[in-house]
């Protein structure tokens, strides 16, 4: 991914390895900047951040879209005409760094303040989240329909298979996360349940919690290798939990 900015008499270049980036990855680049003018220049508040910003904020140009606060900057703060200087950064993201969704995204910014321009940044989720959910698809035939940032995580929404089996449940959402090394997992069935307290038997929707927390153990088998059989047997548990409280 590439950037240019000129704002005379400074050219500024961005370049990072890599186009697209995971949670828990690292984002690394270099940023140069030359100086075509005749004075020299202060590169006092200089260099590149990474923001979170709401995407509407930061198209709009809206004040205060962008607030840096994880950044990088010269050590070197005089760029003497005809002279260029370069700035190698790497920016850790978390492992429950929010995605890039509809609404927000992490921006790459540069230049003075760290603001004068931009790149969006695309951050997919952990590679082993869409693998527990690829496992929901394969065996238990829950389609995927979108996935997005949430203050707990990255909540993937799926649509229920058509069978006899599923048929009292409308939606399931699941938000996953990292605790250490711990895989989390938050499962929120959106259920109809018959009711049958009136005198009147009518048809009521309500929302069936479950949650995990699995060890490494229970989710790896090494570097990019999950475990199958445990994470089958898991969803398989509260597959069964969710419609034993949901039989109608």
């Amino acid at each position: 991914m590439k950037g240019t900015f000129f704002n005379k008499p400074l050219e500024w270049n961005i370049e990072t390895l890599g186009e697209t980036w995971r949670q828990g990855d690292e984002l690394k680049g270099s940023l140069r900047v030359k100086n075509h003018g005749t004075d020299a220049v202060e590169l006092d508040e200089a260099g590149v951040s990474l923001i979170l910003a709401e995407i509407r904020k930061v198209q709009s140009r809206a004040d205060g879209a962008l607030k840096p606060t994880n950044k990088v900057s010269f050590t070197e703060k005089i760029l003497f005409p005809g002279k260029e200087k370069e700035l190698l950064f790497t920016f850790p993201i978390d492992a429950n760094a929010a995605i890039t969704d509809k609404k927000a995204s992490f921006y790459l910014c540069y230049g003075t303040h760290f603001v004068e321009a931009q790149l969006q940044v695309k951050v997919e989720p952990k590679e082993l989240f869409q693998k527990v959910s690829g496992l929901l698809d394969t065996f238990h035939r829950f389609k995927l329909k979108e996935c997005k940032a949430n203050k707990k995580g990255v909540e993937f929404k799926f649509q229920p298979p058509t069978s006899r089996e599923m048929a009292n449940i409308d939606s399931l959402f699941v938000t996953y996360f990292m605790d250490k090394d711990n895989l989390g997992m938050r499962f929120e069935f959106h259920v109809k349940k018959l009711d049958t307290s009136s005198a009147t038997t009518k048809l009521n929707k309500e929302t069936v919690s479950v949650e995990r927390l699995l060890p490494s153990k229970d989710y790896s088998l090494g570097k990019g290798m999950i475990n199958q059989d445990k994470l089958l047997k898991t969803l398989e548990e509260v597959l069964s939990e969710v419609k034993m409280k949901a039989v109608f």
